[in-house]
């Protein structure tokens, strides 16, 4: 663990070192920076040297010769004198002077300083762009002209990168956090929840039967449903059924018969589920009071469903049938995402397409119907657990505390 920092320091070092500028890449910085300020800022090194960016080796070599002859600094010199007599000469014809010999005179040494240095500068940038083009850098140089070159910055050279405003960083944080991160949040509790109710499902049937091998339902339905061979033909009695085995038989028959086949809609056997069998109106066969850790009281029927047992204000039991499947997964439109910009479009233009119509003189507002079989719960019925949900299909089941 100790190694880790270093390590890391290390990478990073060499992340840096293989990511800085190389010494002919400054170079090439420095050298297209000065040829933007003398020449001009789109005249690349192929112009200056007057060559096609696909030139060959020997049509650089012919450009160095001509551009040579022409910006040496001997030549600037002659150069120079021929210009200012053919501007003089040029002048002196203008005015209407009659021919004659005239004196013209020259360029002063100032002058003729300030032509030699500049042409200095210019011949020494001509031999250093031939040298790159002509050599293994103009790869380099070619990368950056398509590329585009990076800045002066005070400190290095630097690409101008894209700096987002306040309203890119507000989409921004709003996609993360309200999208992805909203998500991940809703899942992980989804996931909790159902790890809660598995667990209280397993410690109610653990408690109440001792082990799930323990449970009737779980037993009877896996002797029912092992595909064991024939038995081979013996003499012994057929195993004798009690009572209440028998009166369990009785009954599946008797369902079996009313409804002709099973639905194909049958919930898959699982945690909470261990007999493939339709839900009941509550707890079947023998039933089993256990009190959670959390005070909850449970009730443990014979095929190892655990019902949730509630008592408001008024003395009235209700059961609940504890099934992770019940708990609802987490969905995109659940997300903030999805959400906010629908109740912001419900709040201003929503609101202006489709006003909310008032009630009219004489006109009674709806009210809610207070029918004993409404699924809505009682304002008084204590919530239940996640993934809770009424013993008759969906329907809340209430009985008279005893």
């Amino acid at each position: 663990m100790r190694l880790l920092p270093f390590t890391l320091l290390l990478l990073c070092s060499i992340f840096v070192c293989v990511s800085a500028w190389t010494k002919e890449d400054h170079e090439i910085f420095r050298l297209r920076d000065e040829l933007a300020t003398a020449e001009g800022e789109n005249v690349t090194f192929y112009d200056f040297l007057g060559v096609r960016p696909k030139a060959t080796q020997d049509e650089i070599t012919k450009a160095l010769r001509k551009k040579s002859k022409l910006y040496h600094p001997d030549k600037v010199k002659q150069s120079l004198s021929a210009s200012k007599a053919t501007a003089a000469a040029k002048t002196a014809r203008g005015k209407g002077k009659k021919p004659g010999v005239h004196v013209n005179k020259g360029p002063s040494q100032s002058e003729l300083r300030q032509a030699v240095a500049q042409a200095n500068q210019r011949f020494a940038r001509l031999t250093v762009v031939a040298k790159i083009l002509g050599g293994p850098t103009r790869e380099r140089y070619d990368h950056f002209l398509k590329n585009g070159f990076p800045r002066w910055k005070g400190t290095g050279y630097y690409y101008a990168r894209f700096r987002p405003g306040l309203g890119s960083v507000l989409v921004g944080l709003l996609v993360v956090g309200g999208g992805g991160a909203h998500y991940a949040a809703m899942y992980l509790g989804w996931k909790r929840q159902r790890e809660f109710v598995e667990r209280y499902v397993r410690q109610a049937r653990r408690a109440a039967w001792g082990d799930e091998l323990g449970i009737p339902g779980i037993t009877a339905g896996m002797d029912a449903s092992a595909s064991a061979p024939a038995p081979p033909p013996s003499e012994e009695p057929a195993m004798v059924l009690n009572r209440r085995q028998r009166r369990l038989q009785e009954r599946d028959n008797k369902r079996e018969s009313s409804q002709g086949k099973k639905s194909k809609n049958n919930r898959k056997s699982g945690t909470n589920t261990p007999v493939e069998a339709e839900v009941s109106g509550g707890p079947v066969g023998e039933r089993k009071r256990v009190v959670a850790e959390n005070g909850k009281v449970l009730i443990v029927d014979a095929n190892g469903n655990v019902y949730l047992e509630e008592e408001n204000e008024d003395g009235e039991k209700a059961e609940y049938l504890l099934d992770i499947d019940e708990i609802a997964k987490p969905s995109f439109k659940q997300t903030a995402l999805y959400r906010l910009p629908i109740w912001a479009f419900n709040q201003t233009v929503g609101r202006a397409i489709t006003p909310l119509r008032k009630p009219e003189e004489g006109e009674l507002e709806p009210e809610e119907s207070d029918s004993g079989d409404s699924d809505t719960l009682a304002p008084d019925t204590p919530t239940p657990l996640p993934g809770a949900r009424n013993s008759r299909g969906g329907a809340q089941r209430r009985r008279r505390g005893r």
